[in-house]
């Protein structure tokens, strides 16, 4: 299959996944609350939809439920999956929830497309090629001064808080306009590419939750940072615009 008939089928799999998220937004059961963590049956219906098409492709895959033991590819190509990113969002009624399917390729982001399931939008995005917006082109944002740009971070599951962590991520941010935490990574990425918001940092990230929105940042002209990945497959992660974003992290 051609990049784009992989992107399209990536598409077709994030909508059906989403359609099966809206229904349950209603009735799910938890299965795991752990700490910091939270898993619903949602999790694993929506992914066990997305590779009912996925599958077909014949490329190995890595999943934040039933997969997620795989080790990253770094020769060949991987499907990277979150088939619920914002879990949290979901169980409490919070609309701000998605499906993440990314693309990897020899260790880099290749395609990418996120479904935010309440708006029924899709962002989707092929490196070189360009992004979009539900089949409209979408680029990053032109704003340069950090003080008029909006920063979207988080604190997931894995990362450290002592307070010697917690004080240098605040002294990070304290140079931006305003700051965004929005409980999805996912949607964070999606948000740079179409202009919403302006960059992007956050630690100890899981790889699945960026691996997609990596791929339609690159795609949207913005700039990407990321990795090593350690042995749980997390790293830090950045993403803003082509202005001046990244370097001010």
């Amino acid at each position: 299959m051609s990049n784009q008939e992989l992107l399209k089928l990536a598409t077709e799999a994030a909508q059906a996944a989403g359609r099966i998220l809206i229904e349950k937004r209603s009735s799910f059961s938890v299965l795991a609350n752990q700490g910091k963590d939270l898993k619903s049956e949602a999790d694993l219906a929506s992914e066990k939809a997305i590779f009912s098409f996925l599958d077909k492709t014949g490329i190995p895959s890595l999943s934040e439920e039933s997969r997620a033991d795989t080790k990253i590819i770094e020769k060949g190509r991987m499907w990277i999956v979150d088939p619920l990113d914002g879990t949290v969002n979901f169980t409490r009624g919070l609309p701000l929830f998605c499906v993440s399917i990314g693309l990897w390729e020899d260790g880099k982001p290749l395609l990418g497309v996120i479904h935010e399931p309440v708006t029924n939008q899709t962002f989707a995005g092929l490196v070189g090629e360009g992004a979009t917006l539900n089949g409209s082109p979408m680029k990053t944002s032109e704003i340069s001064d950090p003080g008029q740009a909006v920063l979207c971070t988080g604190f997931p599951t894995g990362r450290s808080y002592e307070q010697v962590a917690l004080i240098s991520f605040v002294q990070s941010v304290q140079k931006f306009k305003k700051v965004r935490l929005l409980g999805s990574a996912a949607l964070c990425l999606a948000y740079i590419a179409a202009g919403y918001v302006d960059a992007y940092c956050e630690e100890d990230i899981w790889l699945w939750d960026v691996a997609a929105g990596l791929a339609i940042v690159a795609a949207a002209g913005g700039q990407i940072g990321y990795g090593p990945w350690n042995e749980q497959l997390k790293s830090r992660v950045i993403a803003g615009n082509q202005k001046c974003l990244i370097q001010n992290f």
